[in-house]
């Protein structure tokens, strides 16, 4: 185990006492929300990664590109999130609050082992992609966490309607909008 293992058991730590604390409903719409945000942002951060580069042309494209991801994936986590707080507050005082932290606990490790993936995704494809590869060598759990977000991606878009592409194949191409690596 290495320091980004210890970094990995931290973000998981932090998510399981959050899901605990914010209870099912919540963290059902945080999850939902990091992966919609994830599917979407994969699909569409051309469309604003254009948008930006025109309005900004002080901004390069591969650049723009990345911010559009980081923006669609965040944005869209934070609507869901919102709509989780709000039926979170109409189940307060139901009788199913016991089980609604249960639920959060469990939906919190969830969610926190997939932020962990999202993040050595975007580290691979990242101008540090080098320096990442080095850190996570020897890691027990990266070479786990690097396959969540790929696999979940698919499994939800083997039951999506459309043409979304496989994951690695998208990273690819978002790969290729960036900067080149020194």
């Amino acid at each position: 185990m290495n320091w980004v293992d210890v970094i990995w058991l931290a973000i998981v730590i932090l998510f399981v006492i959050r899901g605990a604390i914010k209870g099912l409903f919540r963290e059902a719409f945080g999850l939902i929300g990091i992966l919609v945000g994830l599917i979407v942002a994969i699909n569409r951060y051309e469309v604003l990664g254009g948008f930006i580069s025109g309005e900004f042309e002080s901004i390069p494209p591969k650049i723009a590109n990345l911010v559009s991801f980081a923006f669609i994936f965040v944005a869209i986590a934070l609507i869901f999130g919102l709509a989780g707080i709000t039926l979170h507050k109409m189940g307060k005082f139901s009788l199913v609050r016991g089980l609604d932290r249960a639920g959060g606990f469990l939906l919190g490790a969830g969610e926190g082992i997939l932020v962990c993936s999202v993040i050595l995704i975007l580290l691979s494809i990242s101008p540090v992609s080098e320096n990442a590869s080095k850190w996570t060598e020897g890691s027990i759990f990266s070479p786990h966490l690097s396959k969540v977000g790929p696999f979940v991606y698919d499994s939800i878009i083997s039951i999506t309607p459309g043409k979304a592409k496989k994951f690695m194949q998208k990273l690819g191409e978002i790969e290729k909008s960036l900067p080149q690596k020194r």
